[in-house]
Parts: structure tokens; sequence; C-alpha cells
């Protein structure tokens, strides 16, 4: 066990770099302590053993330092891309699965998935209640979109009868119930998996993307990093840098690539306060007035999380 990474940052660190001011210092506010002091990328927005998939026995960090690792390598690239005026759909598409992973790696994101899947498990007993596959099919993808049952599994389920299906469906939900959870279910493949995060990437999709740049580099970050509004996120916003930021707003008909506007000075207002009022712990920026006057703007009511997707 000696030796693996424990504290797992839950916003890169090549993210948090980008908003240390012109002179490389970065300024951080912590919500625990009501201070803001110079801290360094590696101390801030991260959580111990948050992705460790149980922690008291397989101890498998692979989550961080596999996959993970390679979505902040892609992620970091796709940044320089962006940021260096690259705009394309080619751009746009890379940034959509960066994104996605991002928003399901989230820490208000990863802690309902074990709750979501016991709803999930449960529901599979309506196979008892459906006269056919059709008619479960239509309920199932209304409550659960973006995931799916087959006919077979279906017939399965139905063949076990119902007190047997009931006894084996107890036993997969009171695993999920476990203080450790069930390696590699459920988010460890929402995470690892393209599949799963493709229903959210196509969601991005359909927004029209614009990349916004401040020539006062004003944007500061908070620990939820991608902000969206709660069930159907209609609208997201992406601080990117202390000089840019990605604005999506829904669309008939989306745009293939990255359209570019000068930030007004109220959107940079505006984005910073959701930014602060939406974080949890910290708040970061390059220069120093400017994170004390958010962190004392937003005080002790943030928004709350967006933990509906």
């Amino acid at each position: 066990m000696t030796g693996k990474p424990r504290k797992h940052h839950f916003i890169p660190q090549f993210w948090i770099k980008r908003f240390a001011g012109a002179d490389g210092r970065l300024w951080s506010y912590d919500h625990n302590n009501g201070r803001v002091s110079e801290r360094s990328s590696k101390q801030i927005m991260q959580i111990l053993n948050l992705y460790t998939v149980e922690p008291s026995y397989s101890d498998d960090v692979t989550l961080e330092t596999v996959d993970l690792n390679k979505i902040d390598n892609d992620g970091n690239l796709v940044f320089d891309n962006i940021l260096g005026g690259d705009l394309s759909e080619s751009t746009r598409h890379d940034f959509a699965s960066f994104l996605s992973a991002q928003i399901l790696r989230d820490p208000s994101v990863v802690t309902t998935y074990n709750q979501r899947a016991q709803e999930i498990t449960l529901n599979l007993l309506e196979v008892f209640d459906s006269p056919d596959f059709g008619t479960f099919c239509a309920k199932w993808d209304a409550q659960f979109p973006g995931t799916h049952v087959t006919e077979l599994e279906f017939d399965h389920i139905r063949s076990k009868g119902l007190k047997n299906a009931e006894n084996a469906l107890e036993l997969i939900i009171n695993g999920l119930d476990a203080s450790e959870g069930l390696p590699e279910l459920p988010f460890t493949d929402a995470v690892r998996s393209p599949d799963g995060r493709k229903i959210i990437r196509d969601r991005l999709l359909g927004f029209d993307w614009t990349l916004k740049v401040d020539k006062e580099n004003r944007f500061i970050l908070g620990d939820a990093g991608v902000l969206y509004n709660r069930g159907t996120m209609q609208n997201v916003s992406v601080p990117l840098s202390c000089g840019a930021a990605l604005f999506l707003t829904e669309s008939k008909h989306p745009r293939p690539s990255i359209s570019f506007a000068l930030t007004a000075d109220h959107e940079a207002t505006n984005l910073n306060l959701e930014s602060a009022a939406r974080s949890r712990r910290w708040i970061v920026g390059g220069e120093r007035d400017r994170v004390e006057a958010l962190a004392s703007q937003v005080g002790s009511n943030p928004l709350p999380e967006h933990t509906d997707i």
C-alpha cells in the first residue's frame, strides 16, 4: 500500500495552473478556514482516496494513475489547442469528451453513483409488471435515459420468477450499500468507458459553443469546474484560464465549430460570481484582491450543488 497516490485531484493540476497571475503566483480561498493564501496546485482541489476502488481490500488506484491520467493528458492538449486558437469541429469534439469525464469525476457526482445504481437495480423488477419487452423498454427509457436492458436480459430475469429475482437483486443492492462499495461498479466504468460518457458528451455537442476572451485576465476558477444548472443542463460555462472561458448555450442547430468573442464586463463578473458561489471549498485566481472580493461577496450562501445530470 505504500507509495500509492492517495490525494486525488478532481480538478486537474494543469487546469488550476492556468489561473496563476502574470507573476506565476496562485491565490486560493479556502472555505474551511476562511483565508486567502498563496498555494500550489498540488495542495488544492483534491480528496483522499476519491478514486480508489475498495481501499481496505483490492486497494486499486489505477483509475487515478492510469485512466484519469490519460484523460488529463489528453485534456491538457485540447486546452492548449483551444486556447491557442484551434476552434475546429475536431477540437470541439475532443473537448466535449474531456468535459463529460470531468462531470462524471466530480465528487458531487461520484458520491451519487451507488444510490443511483441501487435505484436502477431495484427497478429491474418492473419486468414482472410489464406485459411485454416493448412496454418495459418504454418505461425504462423514460426513467433511465442512456441505459439499456436487452430482450435477452429481460427474458432471463422473468425466467427466474419474482421471488428468486428479488433475492438476487437484493444481494446486488446490499453489495452497493456496503461502506467500500463494489469494485468497478458503478462509477469506475462510467469514467473509464467512452460509452458511459456518451450521453453527456452528446448533450454537450447539442449546444452552441463560444470561446470568450477577457483581455484583463479577470476569470477565476472554483472547485466545481464545469458550471451548469441542475436537471436539464440547459447552459454550461467553463472557465479555462484567467483570460478565457467557454460558454455553451442551447441551440436547435448547433454550429460544428467554436465561435469566438470578446468577453463583456458583465459576463466576466457573472461567471466569476457563479464560479465562487458553486465552489465547495476552493476558489483560485491570479490576483489576491479579486479572490478576496469574490469570497466576501459569496459569503456562506453557496448555490446548490449540481448533482443531477
